[in-house]
């Protein structure tokens, strides 16, 4: 096993300590739970607004005990951010090849018992009412579920909604899924549109 910021011994309860209470402090709360019998998935999360998003999200996954991988370009992966990167799950991707990235990421699922891929749809932190369908792709060719996640910050809340599969009409999978997303503020509401 390879351990990551959210799976090495003692290092990883001490940062989900840390975690609960930095949440408290700010008066955020994580609501729902992770699937218990399903280890693979596809998570999407929005909306994403602020780079904020990011610290929020590295605490609920703490608190939550999630191993997750994020994809990252690759150019960022030199020297001690290459490592610091992978050590935080992420995967190295060269954007330009997205035929070959699907077959890749799917491999991986294939070949783990366990495998959580975090996306965020929009693909962006501004306003984006084309959202990426990588996540779509992805989901469908490893025949995984997708979990959908949300920020809330009306509420300061950060929301496990549910499982969801994925059907052959991704334009409908889209609409639904942002029909669900579109009742939810980010930290900057401004940077979101459905």
């Amino acid at each position: 096993m390879r351990y990551t910021l959210f799976t090495t011994p003692i290092l990883s309860d001490v940062l989900r300590g840390i975690s609960k209470v930095v949440l408290k402090l700010i008066r955020w709360r994580v609501v729902g739970s992770l699937p218990q019998d399903q280890h693979k998935y596809v998570l999407i999360v929005a909306p994403h607004t602020s780079n904020w998003d990011f610290v929020l999200f590295v605490l609920a996954v703490s608190v939550l005990r999630l191993k997750p991988s994020v994809l990252i370009k690759s150019t960022l992966f030199v020297g001690p951010l290459g490592w610091f990167l992978r050590y935080c799950g992420a995967i190295p991707v060269n954007r330009t090849q997205a035929n070959s990235l699907v077959n890749y990421i799917t491999g991986i699922y294939d070949e783990r018992d366990e495998f959580v891929l975090i996306i965020t749809p929009e693909g962006t932190r501004s306003a984006n009412p084309n959202w990426k369908r990588g996540f779509h792709h992805v989901a469908s060719t490893a025949k995984v579920p997708i979990l959908v996640v949300y920020v809330d910050s009306v509420i300061k809340t950060i929301g496990i909604e549910g499982l969801m599969e994925t059907s052959d009409d991704v334009d409908g999978d889209i609409r639904q899924i942002k029909k669900f997303f579109d009742t939810k503020r980010g930290l900057k509401p401004n940077n979101y549109t459905s």
